[in-house]
């Protein structure tokens, strides 16, 4: 019984572990899909990046600036004017990783909740600022993968939240190697013992 609750308790501490957000900087992807949003039309980008197997929710095209740079076309989640709306991007399939340059109005921070069907994977937080004329890279890692991500602005100041080259990628970690426990090293020893002792005892 002991046995069986301590495989359980690993278990759902490995799983638990899985779970949790690993954040990562623009150099913790090897070869992510990237969008630009350089030939966006105005308006809502909802499906026009469908060829890539990513859509939008309430995020408009517009001119802004991420990073010390002249002002670029951008993901801007600021719907109507409305500063409490939160901005979602949907995958056609699983992946694992999510990064972009991000500015917000300078006292609202940024999270994101990420999502693989109905099930809340984990969240991030991202101290970010910029107003426009500065920004910050915001990405993360979930290994167990998601395939949707609400991004929200708290506290909620301005609402804005502009992204810029957003990149992803699935990326399926190694399976581990399983090493032998100690409780199969000691059932062998005890078994070679025991072969020995055999042995001896015939001669």
């Amino acid at each position: 019984m002991i046995g069986k609750m301590t495989t359980a308790a690993c278990l759902a501490l490995t799983l638990a572990g899985a779970a949790q957000a690993g954040v990562i900087g623009a150099g913790g992807f090897s070869a992510p899909t990237v969008i630009d949003f350089e030939n966006a039309v105005a308006g809502p980008i909802d499906s026009q990046y469908a060829a890539l197997g990513v859509s939008f929710v309430n995020f408009n095209l517009d001119l802004f600036a991420t990073s010390p740079a002249p002002p670029s076309r951008v993901a801007l989640k600021y719907v109507d004017g409305s500063p409490n709306i939160d901005g979602s991007i949907l995958f056609s399939s699983v992946i694992t990783r999510l990064g972009a340059d991000a500015s917000t109005n300078p006292e609202d921070d940024t999270f994101i909740d990420a999502y693989l069907g109905n099930t809340l994977v984990g969240s991030a937080f991202f101290d970010t600022g910029g107003d426009g004329d500065d920004g910050s890279f915001i990405g993360v890692e979930f290994l167990s993968g998601f395939d949707r991500v609400v991004f929200r602005t708290l506290p909620v100041v301005n609402g804005a939240l502009a992204l810029d080259n957003l990149r992803f990628e699935n990326v399926v970690p190694p399976t581990p190697v399983p090493e032998p426990g100690s409780l199969t090293l000691a059932l062998a020893g005890s078994a070679l013992l025991g072969l020995v002792l055999a042995r001896r005892r015939a001669r």
